[in-house]
């Protein structure tokens, strides 16, 4: 109020000046008058201009702190939204878990189901009267020779260089029994032949893992792991070559082969099996598969649709 009032006062009184020296031609006068206004409204701007940034200067102050709380409002609302989805992720997976569970437990019901149908069975053929036996002895009919009923054996060959990959990009940990009783089922006789590199010395770990497939009936092929000579890349040496060639070797016409990779490789080895009267179930990772073992194979099973079933634990990337 009072740099209003003072302003005011200046402004009028400068009006006077410069009419009286106007009037009294005394342009001194004029002059004092003409100065005295024009410093009143710098010095009404200035003030004005201080005032605006001051009053800029506190606003930008509030918004600073309220800037600063909505900031620290929206981390923690992302922290407790990162947390509730890492337990959204791992409770999904504890599910998926539970069912793949399920799913073992089933197939481990239709196994011992075949064998008590099959033990009651040859329990029936033993246990068969000896009325029955005396009166077939007696009549002395010629003894028939049976015909060749030979069992149809599931031969599995896991190809591991090729399965590691593939489970890598599905971020699994496979469970190699609950693998086993996947690949088990409708079989009445199956063998497994994982086929690994390994270095030499061997390590620990590799020693450890060996001797977990063979404790879980699989037989370890163990390939010597070499690097290649023009590089420092090391690879596995042989390992499509001893599976082509016992393949050759061991399966028979009823048999049933199970190939557990995606390698184009091994084409010409199943197209000579499938010559012989065996069908050959291709396994591999979608994306993973070559498309000529993707035509030739007389079925096709996708890990990503049977990842749950063997899945041991998956692995969660959450920050």
């Amino acid at each position: 109020m009072k740099l209003t009032q003072g302003f005011s006062i200046t402004i009028v009184s400068s009006m006077v000046c410069i009419l009286t020296g106007t009037i009294s031609k005394q342009p001194l006068l004029r002059g004092l008058g003409e100065i005295a206004a024009l410093g009143a409204i710098c010095r009404k701007i200035t003030v004005k201009q201080h005032e605006l940034d001051a009053n800029n200067q506190k606003q930008l102050t509030l918004l600073t702190k309220e800037n600063t709380c909505l900031q620290a409002k929206l981390c923690d609302a992302q922290h407790e939204l990162n947390k509730l989805d890492k337990k959204v992720k791992i409770q999904h997976t504890c599910q998926r878990l539970y069912l793949s569970k399920i799913d073992k437990l089933q197939h481990q019901q239709k196994v011992i189901v075949g064998n008590i149908v099959q033990l009651q069975e040859k329990l029936d053929n033993k246990t068969t009267p000896k009325s029955e036996n005396h009166q077939k002895n007696s009549r002395k009919s010629p003894v028939k020779c049976l015909p060749d009923t030979r069992t149809s054996v599931t031969r599995v060959y896991i190809d591991g260089n090729n399965l590691s990959f593939a489970l890598d990009s599905l971020q699994i940990e496979v469970d190699y029994n609950a693998l086993r009783i996947e690949l088990s089922q409708s079989a009445i006789a199956t063998t497994f032949k994982y086929y690994t590199g390994v270095h030499s010395p061997m390590t620990e770990g590799q020693k450890r893992f060996m001797s977990y497939l063979e404790r879980l009936r699989y037989e370890v092929i163990a390939l010597p792991i070499l690097p290649r000579p023009d590089s420092n890349i090391f690879k596995t040496v042989g390992d499509d070559v001893k599976i082509a060639v016992d393949m050759l070797g061991e399966v028979k016409q009823q048999d049933r082969v199970i190939l557990v990779s995606g390698d184009g490789d091994f084409v010409p080895v199943i197209s000579e099996l499938q010559r012989r009267g065996a069908e050959v179930t291709v396994i591999a990772k979608k994306g993973m598969l070559s498309q000529q073992l993707l035509e030739i194979a007389n079925d096709v099973i996708f890990l990503d649709d049977i990842q749950y079933q063997i899945a041991k634990s998956t692995k969660l990337s959450v920050a």
